[in-house]
C-alpha cells in the first residue's frame, strides 16, 4: 500500500517533490514514519527501498532495543534507533516542526518517555496501562491517563512516572506549537475536559491534554 506525497504528514522531513507515491507504515499509519524513510532520507544509509529491505533483513538496526526486519515499521516520537555495527544511537524528536534525529549515547537510548493513553484495573492492586506507542504494562504504580512514563527498553519495565500536573515540563506534540516545551502553570476543568495553561518562551498558551507530553 502507498500514499501520495501530498497525503504524507507535514512533520515528515521528506521532499514534497519526487515520485508520486510513498511507502505507508505497516501500522500506526497516522502516527509513525516508516523505517525506510529514516534509513534513506534522514540517515542516508541506503538509496532505494530495495537497499533498505536488505539492510533491515540483515538485522542491522534496533528500534527501542528490538531488532526490526520490516522496512515499513513505523517510528514515533522518542523512539530510539541503535546501529551497533556503526556504534551510533539516535532518538526521534521534533525540531522546527519536523521529525529529526538526535544523536545520543548508548545509555540514553535505553530509555523512552511515553504517554499513558488508557488504564483499567486487573484484579487486586494491579492496573493495566496502555501507552501511546502500543505497549501495555501491568503495574502497581499509581498513574493517570495523560501522565507519561519512562520505560527502560532493555528491561522492558517502567522506571518512572511523570504526572501531568502544575509545574510539570511538557512538550507540545500537535498543533501550531508542535515541538515547543514549557511548564504548566495552571489547570482548568471544563465540561469537555481539562485545559492546561503553560508558558512557552515568553507567551502563555492554553492547550488540551491530548496535545501535551510530560517530559520532566
Amino acid at each position: 500500500m502507498h500514499q501520495t506525497r501530498n497525503e504524507m504528514p507535514k512533520t515528515w522531513p521528506i521532499a514534497r517533490k519526487g515520485t508520486k507515491y510513498l511507502t505507508v507504515a505497516s501500522h500506526s499509519k497516522n502516527k509513525g514514519i516508516p523505517l525506510v524513510f529514516v534509513l534513506r532520507d534522514m540517515l542516508g544509509l541506503v538509496k532505494t527501498n530495495k537497499e533498505s529491505r536488505y539492510f533491515v533483513m540483515n538485522k542491522n538496526i534496533k528500534v527501542n532495543n528490538k531488532i526490526r526486519t520490516n522496512e515499513k515499521f513505523p517510528l514515533q516520537i522518542f523512539d530510539s534507533i541503535c546501529l551497533e555495527k556503526l556504534n551510533k544511537y539516535y532518538v526521534l524528536v521534533i525540531k522546527d516542526k519536523k521529525l529529526s534525529l538526535k544523536e545520543v549515547s548508548e545509555k540514553e537510548a535505553e530509555k523512552k518517555t511515553v504517554k499513558v493513553i488508557g488504564k483499567k484495573v486487573i484484579g487486586k492492586d494491579k492496573i493495566q496501562v496502555n501507552l501511546g506507542d502500543g505497549q501495555n504494562f501491568l503495574t502497581k504504580e499509581k498513574m493517570n491517563v495523560g501522565d507519561s512514563v519512562v520505560v527502560n527498553n532493555k528491561s522492558n519495565k517502567i522506571e518512572k512516572v511523570l504526572p501531568l500536573k502544575i509545574g510539570a515540563e511538557v512538550e507540545v506534540i500537535g498543533g501550531k506549537h508542535l515541538g515547543q516545551r514549557g511548564k504548566i502553570t495552571e489547570m482548568q476543568q471544563l465540561d469537555r475536559g481539562k485545559m492546561f495553561i503553560l508558558k512557552l518562551n515568553k507567551q502563555e498558551v492554553k492547550l488540551p491534554q491530548d496535545l501535551l507530553l510530560v517530559v520532566d
